[in-house]
């Protein structure tokens, strides 16, 4: 069987179709797996609406993804689609899928945090080799970072919080010369359920950030899947991007493409997040939400909003 699901975050919107064997819990071969960034959650604490360049950038990347779903004869309205923190925002939300739905047939589904830590888990599990029967995993996105510590076999989820926090808005927060502040304030609670050696870390930011580590300058999902980087090295790096214009990252990483003026930001996020769960090593994971949501084939109404 084939299935598709598009994970509308609040930095990128992401495709994937895949094959799936006849129990339609394991993946089988990957059809399209395709991401845009739009930043829905640009300027989104100011405004609380999202940014009409934004929501053009996002129309556009839906409107791509139909013909592309089309061409393998996926209908949208078969497609499972999840909005995530900016959406659970922005108080145009509701208007804007409406017309998504009116135009191009897609019907997107608002979830929880617990929802989006739910499903981002299960996608990691699925992809995931390790012997632990307990993980923790990091996924930061635009405008929110989630902490999910799991129990392996049988999947289970034991805890979760969701931080108000990503590379987008980290990034406008230092442009508001707000950053320390709002982090502190949000690092200022107990944490210990989520402590951990090893940290499994998901999502756009963090993929990017491993693969500029490693120093390509193409992304290849495949070529970072799965890396351990000491965290100790990993400050180190993100020290040394803190002074790096968006014009030099992009000369030595094209592939950032618009995720350029936001991966500094992010990678300050991960850095103090991991120091307050006191990790010493980060793994990644280049699965998540729309692999879950994928493998599940359906949106749990207990996670959805409205």
């Amino acid at each position: 069987m084939i299935r598709a699901s598009i994970d509308i975050g609040s930095n990128s919107v992401l495709l994937l179709a895949a094959e799936l064997d006849d129990s339609g819990n394991k993946i089988l071969k990957e059809i399209l797996n395709l991401s845009f960034i739009t930043s829905l959650g640009k300027d989104l604490d100011k405004t609380k609406q999202f940014h009409p360049d934004s929501m053009k950038a996002t129309f556009e990347a839906l409107t791509d993804y139909k013909k592309q779903l089309e061409k393998i004869n996926i209908d949208p309205s078969e497609v499972l689609i999840t909005a995530t923190e900016a959406s659970r925002v922005a108080t145009n939300a509701i208007e804007f899928y409406a017309k998504v739905k009116n135009e191009l047939g897609f019907s997107v589904v608002l979830i929880t945090s617990k929802g989006e830590a739910y499903y981002t888990a299960l996608g990691v599990v699925s992809g995931v080799n390790s012997d632990e029967s307990e993980l923790v995993i990091m996924d930061i996105g635009g405008a929110s970072t989630e902490l999910i510590h799991i129990q392996v076999a049988p999947f289970k989820i034991l805890s979760t919080v969701s931080l108000p926090v990503g590379s987008v808005r980290a990034t406008d927060w230092r442009k508001d010369l707000i950053f320390e502040e709002r982090m502190m304030a949000l690092l200022n609670q107990d944490f210990s359920t989520y402590f951990t050696k090893s940290l499994i870390c998901v999502a756009g930011s963090m993929t990017s950030l491993a693969a500029m580590f490693m120093g390509h300058n193409l992304y290849d999902d495949k070529k970072i899947d799965g890396l351990t980087i000491k965290f100790s090295s990993f400050k180190e790096f993100s020290s040394s991007l803190q002074n790096t214009n968006t014009e030099n990252l992009l000369l030595q990483f094209p592939h950032l493409g618009k995720r350029a003026p936001m991966v500094a930001a992010g990678a300050i996020v991960a850095e103090m997040i991991g120091d307050k769960l006191k990790i010493e090593n980060m793994k990644i994971s280049t699965r998540g939400l729309r692999y879950g949501t994928l493998i599940q084939g359906e949106i749990d109404g207990q996670f959805t909003i409205g």
